[in-house]
């Protein structure tokens, strides 16, 4: 199968939804082609009306957001054997892209991350969607009818760029945090501890032999002088 050069879808407008694994996957190779283009040729199959067919002379319907095709017809189209379709659709199924339906006649897949699509200018949710990521997770990306494949190569290489930045700065930010605090050396903790006046050597009250406290030298004892009182007052006689 050859690399598509430009994107045929059946509506104007397609709204995918899919996890980081899923988006990495699609730009992997199997036979040496991308794994986008074996999904895109899905997606250019989908029905988005509904849709009914006959096989074998059994008939059999279509429902929006489904898309058949037998292991014969997939493996004739992507140039590939049959146990390659078979693997690449387990792989598609396991990353929530796709969910097979059991179906005697052929093989019906339901788009499951496809979660609109615009048509003569109308939305239309897809029935068949199942949400497999958070509004703010993942990857969401818009698909336009005619858009060409250098476009969306481009477009999910500076998305790749963007989370590795954004990977990077948060590593950055984690080791800024987790860098313990330095401590406080012994000389700035006694120049910020105050020095309290009444533990100082100097100003230490002397007792004597009797464990009566006595006044230190710089405070000198007070002296009376006969017949006045503490506060130099004279006794009334």
């Amino acid at each position: 199968m050859k690399n598509l050069k430009q994107l045929v879808l059946p509506c104007y407008k397609m709204e995918v939804v899919m996890n980081v694994e899923a988006w990495y996957f699609l730009h992997g190779t199997t036979n040496g082609v991308c794994n986008l283009t074996y999904f895109l040729s899905l997606l250019s199959g989908m029905a988005v009306t509904e849709v009914s067919k006959t096989k074998r002379g059994l008939g059999y319907v279509l429902h929006p957001g489904q898309v058949d095709g037998s292991m014969l017809s997939l493996a004739k189209e992507w140039n590939t054997g049959r146990k390659s379709v078979s693997r690449l659709l387990e792989d598609f199924s396991q990353r929530g892209l796709i969910r097979v339906v059991s179906n005697p006649i052929t093989t019906i897949m339901d788009m499951v991350c496809v979660k609109s699509w615009m048509m003569d200018g109308r939305l239309t949710e897809n029935p068949t969607y199942k949400q497999t990521v958070k509004a703010y997770e993942g990857v969401r990306i818009y698909l336009f009818n005619g858009q060409r494949m250098e476009t969306l190569r481009k477009s999910s290489a500076r998305m790749k760029k963007s989370k590795d930045k954004d990977t990077n700065k948060d590593k950055e930010k984690f080791t800024q945090t987790s860098q313990p605090n330095k401590p406080i050396s012994e000389d700035k903790k006694e120049m910020t501890e105050p020095e309290c006046p009444m533990e100082t050597p100097e100003n230490l009250p002397m007792a004597n032999a009797n464990d009566k406290t006595l006044r230190t030298d710089n405070n000198p004892p007070i002296t009376q002088n006969n017949g006045t009182l503490l506060d130099g007052n004279a006794f009334y006689k």
